[in-house]
């Protein structure tokens, strides 16, 4: 059982691209067992070679910037919509960051900000020139309060998201 768990955590570092699960795992394998690695080394007629543990750069801040689908575990009340329910869900959000690709749109606007033909933003409004990611479509949730009564909120998380602007 432990090896199979060990070959999930390494399944799942590779795929993030994580390195230091990999090197704990490494570490525990040579504190439990020593003597298998000091027999093979001194069978092979070779002292013990000690290899360092290249770390692997993580791709998980670049993965992670993209807009995308993200989740989480909450229980409804800390949602804020005034139910009281200590049932937990799965509440499904947009994240990241979306690569600002200007058209001619946002040139012309910048020239004619430039020139006074249009006056910038008042302190406290804003402008967004960016773009931003957001759902595409939602998904209703149902849930049971602690009164035992069904609630169904319509459009509450979010099904699917892309870069809008």
């Amino acid at each position: 059982m432990r090896s199979l768990l060990k070959l999930v955590v390494i399944l799942f570092c590779v795929q993030r691209g994580e390195a230091r699960w990999l090197r704990s795992l490494i570490e525990d394998r040579r504190s439990r067992h020593p003597a298998v690695e000091d027999s093979q080394t001194e069978a092979s007629g070779v002292g013990p070679s000690i290899s360092p543990i290249v770390p692997v750069r993580s791709r998980r801040s670049a993965l992670d910037s993209q807009c995308g689908l993200r989740s989480i575990l909450l229980q409804v009340r800390d949602l804020g919509l005034g139910y009281d329910s200590d049932e937990t869900v799965l509440f499904k959000y947009c994240s990241g960051t979306c690569p600002h690709v200007r058209s001619n749109h946002d040139l012309t606007l910048a020239n004619l900000m430039l020139s006074g033909v249009l006056s910038h933003p008042a302190p406290g409004q804003l402008w967004h020139n960016s773009p931003c990611c957001r759902p595409t479509h939602h998904e209703d949730m149902a849930f049971l309060d602690n009164s035992h009564r069904w609630h169904k909120v319509e459009k509450l998380s979010a099904a699917g998201c892309s870069c809008v602007g």
